[in-house]
């Protein structure tokens, strides 16, 4: 019998992307091959360049705590590749993947397809649709991955909710040269008859882009919330916030996600919330469902705590905007030590620019994807060349811990999904 690890070795980890071939219409092929699994829960389908996984862990959360069953695809994963596919927070079973993997085997048959045909994100795409159908789940949520149009989740054809958290430039090369293009290429996941939810500070030119999609499909734009949030402290690694409704009134909550950007992304998903109790009058979820959500609610890679003496902190920020947040959350009065590392593909040269108004040092490293990472050496020069002399280049991380084990200041360490997973077994290493 094969086994997991074979299985996954044998998954092309290449995105397919192709502009001459019709990969959604293929998969649709292998989803209509097994019979439509999709189908069988309501979807909630989530798009955008940053906010994506804090909003899909919110809304998640709040379908849970009122009792709902939830399966959840997210990517990238954070440490192991079944932790994209998860229900009710926990994460997929090799047991369980062998048996969608069997289903998953039949369709690409039926297709005239193997393996090889599929991308490790198109493959446990598909791979969680049919572990959602086939243990029940009430819900499913499936977060876009590169977003919109050419998207594997694209496939899925029947959300009753599509969410749009923060559309910003990134991937241009594939999305679009300005926002107006990337929004209307992400605009593209809206189902007919659906309602969308779009983020509280979209640009105007992309909330235009969206609305008119939205037209088009014959589905609800919804941009007010009947749910306002009051911040009353907020620190590195949490807020604590209130919730309100012009009826009834939250007490204070420990909110583990931190950072003005996370209090837009759960402003997004209470208006996703406002929504869904509007369509869904028997199902309504209270205030006091959502209290007990919003304290519980976590993110591994977002302004996550991962050791307290030094105090290190691990933040997923992989974009200009994403850094661009990050920097807005840190501000200037502390002072920092910031690890960094870039894929190459990103626009780093800018991210530098926000990273240099920091009252920071910085050491440099490269995240753990031989195939795109930005090596050490060539960082380190694009920081010299925007005037940032003073930076060190990392051996490696553990040893980089080592050094930093009695550092005064917190430690953040950002860039890539690829370098913060790789924290924690270097900060084992280095102890």
């Amino acid at each position: 019998m094969t086994t997991y690890s074979e299985i996954l070795a044998s998954i092309p980890r290449q995105m397919k992307y192709d502009p001459d071939v019709d990969r959604i219409g293929l998969l649709h092929g292998v989803l209509n091959a097994l019979d439509h699994p999709q189908a069988q829960p309501m979807n909630i389908h989530i798009c955008g360049t940053n906010g994506k996984g804090s909003t899909g862990a919110i809304v998640s959360e709040i379908l849970q705590t009122s009792g709902q069953k939830v399966g959840h695809f997210v990517s990238p994963a954070m440490y192991d590749d079944l932790d994209q596919v998860s229900i009710n927070g926990q994460s997929m079973s090799e047991a369980a993947f062998l048996k969608s993997y069997a289903h998953f085997k039949r369709g690409l048959f039926h297709q005239g397809l193997t393996q090889a045909d599929l991308s490790i994100f198109e493959t446990f795409f598909i791979i969680s649709v049919l572990y959602f159908a086939d243990e029940d789940v009430d819900v499913a949520i499936y977060e876009c991955g590169l977003g919109g149009e050419f998207d594997a989740t694209n496939a899925l054809g029947v959300s009753a909710y599509t969410i749009f958290t923060k559309i910003a430039l990134d991937h241009m090369q594939i999305l679009g040269d300005t926002l107006p293009e990337i929004a209307q290429t992400k605009s593209k996941i809206i189902d007919p008859d659906s309602t969308v939810i779009n983020y509280p500070k979209q640009q105007p030119d992309v909330t235009a882009v969206l609305k008119q999609t939205a037209t088009a499909c014959n589905a609800a734009f919804i941009e007010d919330s009947p749910y306002r949030i009051t911040v009353q402290t907020e620190s590195l690694t949490n807020s604590v916030i209130q919730v309100s409704t012009a009826e009834h009134q939250s007490p204070a909550i420990t909110f583990n996600m931190a950072g003005a950007y996370q209090i837009d992304n759960l402003q997004t998903a209470l208006t996703w919330l406002g929504a869904f109790n509007q369509e869904n009058p028997l199902e309504t979820i209270s205030l006091s469902t959502v209290t007990q959500a919003l304290a519980d609610v976590t993110l591994a890679g977002r302004m996550e705590l991962v050791h307290e003496q030094p105090e290190i902190i691990i933040d997923g920020a992989h974009n200009v905007d994403g850094i661009q947040a990050l920097v807005d959350t840190l501000g200037t009065t502390k002072r920092y030590t910031i690890i960094v590392g870039f894929l190459r593909d990103k626009d780093y040269s800018d991210a530098i620019d926000a990273l240099k108004t920091l009252n920071a040092d910085f050491i440099i490293t490269s995240p753990d994807n031989p195939d795109r990472a930005l090596p050490k050496q060539a960082l380190a020069d694009s920081f010299k060349a925007h005037g940032v002399t003073d930076v060190h280049i990392s051996s490696d991380l553990t040893t980089t811990f080592q050094g930093l084990a009695n550092c005064p200041h917190p430690i953040i360490v950002t860039g890539s999904f690829y370098l913060i997973n790789q924290v924690r077994a270097a900060l084992k290493e280095s102890e």
